[in-house]
């Protein structure tokens, strides 16, 4: 691909680098060789390079390399704006023409490629394939990518853009990808998807049959469950029927023994009579015996609580009794209590009138010392200045001056006279406070003695309000039990009739008792002689024994009829489960066809899922690929020793070794260093060594490209490459420059660089600050 001229309007890069809305570069007429565009940041130069290109994609401000992670329309100005290019290829030569409208909130963008015919008139393009460029973003992609490739391999090869991600970082899927196009061999991942949604088309309808086996399977265990039942319904009808029979041969016998006791019955009516009498006695005897121990036992009850009452007012009366003394004493008791609580309350008078008269002097003797304190502190501080100021004023009659004229002007004496004036006032001041403290210390030392009699009368009026307080509660105490005095009396005759009442009750219960237990002892010997003729009567009675009989009978025809309806139903069961049985019989006789089917259906799908590996990334695109590493690797390592030296050598590694010691499809580039004698991968290297192998792995893919393909690219690009490089590797960077123009048989190279010595080797220079307005 060689550009020709590029016309661009509407971008946000002219308008602010160039200060103009459009802006048209013809490069038919630049030199062979190396071209730099040149200009300060910001002039508009990316913004050039980014559009040297027909792919609807500015790659140095895309996310990644796809027309998905990029928008023209944060690059445009206005309501209206277009790109111009025109390319050649193949001796072809073509215009992309990109028209943006956005007359509102929303825009339209139209994308066209065009081809130049023999006649020098533009014709839509139209892929090998019939894809017509109409417009549409998709299908200009398609058509753009049938002349110059893919847009993966055109930025990772021939354009370097800025923030373009380095070789090092790709994964072995985005790697085999790569190089499989580079190879020319994409047509077999091609032909791998297609192999595999055949397989994957072949599964569907595999699920289905295996579906449908899974169903028969079933079907084929509900049979066999079908058959088991059946066999356990033919075994049941027999058991229920032997049953059956041993039932009606039991009946026959039950039947001939109630006809021997039917006649026997007849012989025996009078003794039946007197069995259904004593039967009655029998009754009756038993309800008179309840009844009797019922009213006893509620006598009893109620005798028994008449005796716990009388018990408890007995012990009552007697607690009364026992008080007597205290009650009959609690009199004189209340009269010696009043007079200690007069007594008591004169005493606390007399000590609350004294305590009171002590409490101010308390409070002058605490003002008093409080006094003392702030006198002793203002002396210290006053006798301490009074010093000080004793001993500068003395300096005043010790200096050699003393006695001339010059001795009261001194200057030097100032601080030594003034002294001597404020110690005369300091002295007063002084001893005005010693008066001042003598007369306080006499207050205090008066006080003292008084005040200290005032904790003893506290205390002292303590102790009496605790003895008045006793005084009250023994008072209120004697007050209570006196009031109990005329219960006395009434104690004394209660428990007279209690005890008389409570001896009475226990009388009652003892002939309660005797009456219970002798009535017990006649109705039960009535019980006995009742049951003993009842036992000679009842040894030729057989009613009861026809009662069992007829019991048995009765039980003996439901169980039959019980019987009838289980063979019955056992019977429909075991027809409904034979046509059951019959009508999945016919239903499996296709199992084996189908199974057939389902085998010769998976063996199918093995073959395409073979064939998808062998002609995927991991079959003979990773062959291909593993064939083609030496040759890429050397062309790095040649681009490296004519422009580095021999320090760094390249080692593309397409497998990577597991831990089990077996080898796996990957991709890791290595760097092995002759100065130090080591060997590290690209991602751990200097900035600057960085873009050394990544450059020479770029550039060693244009030129493998350029030497496999049948139409190669005329043209490289590459944006600031040249960045984190020292002013010695920007010169090699150059000298790497022209050596892949030269080994590759491109024509031009344009590059943007801030250095001024690289622009300076340049073949050709677009100064972009010129085409500004």
């Amino acid at each position: 691909m060689r550009p020709l001229i590029v016309t661009l309007e509407g971008f946000i890069g002219v308008r602010d680098g160039m200060k103009r809305e459009s802006v048209t570069l013809d490069l038919q007429t630049l030199p062979m060789g190396l071209i730099a565009l040149k200009g300060a940041n910001g002039a508009g130069k990316s913004t050039l390079m980014d559009n040297l290109h027909p792919y609807r994609i500015m790659p140095s401000h895309a996310a990644k390399l796809s027309v998905d992670a990029f928008s023209y329309w944060d690059h445009l100005c206005g309501a209206q704006a277009q790109k111009i290019f025109e390319w050649e290829h193949a001796n072809v030569r073509y215009r992309s023409t990109f028209a943006f409208r956005k007359p509102g909130k929303t825009g339209k963008a139209e994308y066209f490629l065009a081809w130049l015919d023999r006649a020098g008139l533009w014709q839509p393009f139209v892929a090998p394939d019939g894809t017509r460029s109409d417009g549409k973003a998709d299908t200009y992609d398609r058509c753009v990518e049938s002349v110059c490739g893919s847009l993966e391999t055109f930025f990772t090869s021939v354009f370097s853009a800025q923030n373009r991600r380095p070789l090092a970082s790709y994964n072995a899927g985005e790697i085999k990808s790569l190089l499989a196009e580079l190879l020319h061999i994409d047509h077999l991942r091609t032909l791998s998807a297609k192999a595999a949604d055949v397989a994957k088309l072949l599964g569907g309808r595999l699920d289905v049959i295996q579906r449908e086996l899974s169903s028969l399977s079933l079907k084929r265990e509900t049979l066999a469950q079908t058959e088991r039942a059946i066999t356990v319904d033919a075994e049941s009808i027999a058991t229920a029927r032997r049953e059956r029979d041993g039932l009606l041969a039991t009946a026959q016998t039950l039947g001939q023994q109630r006809a021997t006791l039917a006649a026997k019955q007849a012989e025996s009516a009078t003794a039946e009579a007197r069995l259904r009498e004593l039967a009655k006695q029998r009754g009756e005897t038993q309800t008179s015996l309840s009844s009797m121990q019922s009213d006893a036992m509620e006598l009893t009850r109620r005798l028994n609580d008449r005796r716990a009452a009388l018990a408890k007012g007995i012990a009552a009366h007697e607690a009364t009794l026992g008080q007597r003394a205290s009650i009959e004493g609690a009199q004189t008791q209340c009269d010696q209590a009043q007079l200690e609580i007069g007594r008591q309350e004169a005493r606390i008078q007399a000590l609350q009138s004294e305590i009171a008269g002590l409490e101010p002097k308390q409070t002058a003797l605490t003002e008093a010392n409080a006094a003392l304190g702030g006198l002793q502190a203002q002396g210290s501080t006053k006798a301490a200045l009074l010093t000080t100021l004793q001993q500068q004023a003395a300096v005043v009659d010790q200096v050699p001056c003393a006695g001339h004229a010059m001795h009261a002007t001194c200057p030097l004496l100032a601080q030594a006279r003034e002294a001597s004036g404020k110690f005369s006032e300091q002295r007063i001041a002084v001893e005005s406070l010693r008066r001042s403290y003598r007369e306080k210390k006499a207050l205090a030392d008066e006080l003292s003695p008084v005040v200290a009699q005032l904790a003893p009368r506290r205390e002292e009026l303590r102790l009496v309000n605790a003895a008045l307080t006793s005084a009250r509660r023994t008072f209120e105490s004697a007050t209570a039990l006196a009031a109990r005095k005329p219960l006395l009396e009434a104690a004394a005759s209660g428990l007279a009739q209690s005890t008389t009442d409570l001896a009475d009750v226990d009388a009652q219960l003892v002939q309660v008792a005797q009456r219970r237990e002798a009535e017990t002892t006649r109705l039960q010997a009535t019980l006995r002689d009742i049951d003993a003729e009842t036992s000679k009567l009842a040894a030729s009675d057989v009613t009861g024994a026809i009662g069992d009989l007829d019991r048995q009978l009765l039980a003996n025809r439901e169980a039959s009829m019980a019987l009838d309806a289980r063979i019955e139903a056992l019977i429909r069961q075991h027809a409904t489960r034979e046509t059951q049985r019959d009508a999945m019989k016919a239903e499996l006789d296709g199992y084996g066809a189908t199974q057939e089917r389902a085998e010769r259906l998976s063996d199918e799908i093995a073959s395409w899922k073979l064939l998808a590996k062998g002609l995927g990334n991991d079959g003979v695109v990773a062959l291909t690929i593993d064939d083609a590493g030496p040759a890429l690797t050397q062309t790095v390592n040649d681009l490296l020793l004519a422009c580095y030296g021999p320090r760094f050598t390249v080692e593309i590694r397409t497998q990577r070794e597991l831990a089990s010691g077996d080898l796996r499809e990957g991709f890791e580039i290595l760097v092995h260093d002759a100065d130090n004698d080591s060997t590290k991968a690209v991602s751990v290297m200097s900035g600057g060594q960085k873009v050394w192998i990544n450059e020479s792995l770029t550039r060693g893919i244009a030129l493998y490209l350029a030497r496999n393909a049948g139409e190669p690219y005329q043209t490289l690009f590459s944006d600031e490459s040249d960045g984190p490089l020292d002013p010695v590797r920007k010169v090699q960077f150059m000298r790497m420059k022209r050596e892949v123009l030269r080994q590759g048989g491109y024509e031009r190279e344009f590059f943007i660089s801030q250095t001024p010595d690289l622009v300076l080797e340049a073949d050709g220079v677009i100064d972009v600050e010129a085409l500004a307005a």
